[in-house]
């Protein structure tokens, strides 16, 4: 007993400030089939794609089925399980996730082939690690009557918002079925903290940041730096989500402008006053005129009123 407690304070404290994270709950629903994987009953925050690999490939029991009996899997179990595949997986230490996993976990099978349950974790974790700021609420819909035991899913397809159709493959025949739910999605989103007027110019100041439904958003959520210095398209009132189209961009450069050409390089630069022929935004290839002699030249607009030549 002592040698296993070691073991598990071991594994926590040294990486209990690490990212990802691994976590059974203390109560899971499983569906009905022999094979028991980790990914069958954890949850992961912070993870990757090769976590995901990871915890797909412990196995932690060949036949599930005596479990009818016990209802219990002692972590002992789930944490030998987890460091054998640690020894085999280098990759692993990369990763160095932490573990936090009850002393006893209760496992029950679900009524049904397929646990809904287990289903919605699954697809979690896989939205997770698209997205880990975001919050998301799923719900299984419907769930298939495989026809055998084993069978697996293809998260190849899952759509990070809305309703979304899950492929499961069927036994050795491989026979494609479904699995339907929805997906809510939920992510930080600039509101205005006062009422800004169209063509006003938008500072951090001027928004707060709230966690918002973006699940039906045309647009993708905004971050602080990205609204900072542009201009309202439109009024936007007191508690208003902000989104892309919201905003128009100023252009760093502006035609008929008088803009700072630069040419050269870090050892030796020059600098000479020219005339923007073009409105151009940062990254922009735009031309520019020589006042002296009308010649006019490329270049690219590197901020507000600098243009490095070509």
């Amino acid at each position: 007993m002592k040698k296993f407690l070691s073991f598990v304070l071991l594994l926590v404290s040294s990486q209990s400030f690490a990212r990802p994270e691994i976590t059974i709950p203390a109560s899971v629903e499983i569906s009905q089939r022999e094979l028991l994987r980790l990914s069958d009953i954890a949850t992961v925050s912070g993870g990757t794609p090769e976590l995901l690999s990871f915890i797909e490939s412990v196995v932690i029991r060949e036949d599930a089925r005596e479990l009818l009996l016990s209802q219990k899997l002692p972590s002992s179990e789930i944490l030998t399980k987890v460091r054998e595949a640690m020894k085999s997986q280098a990759g692993l230490r990369t990763l160095n996730p932490a573990y936090k996993i009850p002393s006893e976990v209760k496992v029950a099978f679900a009524a049904t082939p397929i646990s809904r349950e287990e289903i919605q974790r699954k697809v979690l974790n896989h939205l997770q690690v698209r997205c880990n700021e975001c919050e998301y609420k799923v719900s299984i819909q419907s769930t298939p009557a495989p026809a055998q035991k084993q069978w697996d899913l293809d998260f190849t397809q899952l759509t990070g918002k809305g309703g979304f159709l899950l492929p499961l493959r069927d036994g050795d025949q491989r026979q494609l079925k479904w699995i339907s739910g929805t997906i809510r999605v939920s992510q930080l989103t600039p509101v205005a903290s006062r009422l800004i007027l169209q063509g006003e110019r938008v500072q951090q100041e001027d928004v707060h940041m709230v966690m918002t439904d973006v699940t039906f958003a045309k647009d993708n959520a905004l971050r602080l730096a990205d609204i900072q210095g542009q201009l309202a398209a439109r009024s936007l009132p007191v508690g208003t989500a902000i989104w892309s189209t919201d905003l128009k961009r100023e252009p760093a450069a502006k035609k008929g402008q008088i803009v700072k050409a630069l040419l050269g390089d870090e050892g030796f630069e020059i600098s000479v006053n020219m005339q923007a022929e073009d409105n151009g935004f940062v990254g922009d290839l735009i031309k520019v005129k020589n006042l002296d002699n009308q010649k006019v030249l490329s270049g690219v607009v590197i901020e507000k009123g600098v243009v490095k030549l070509q």
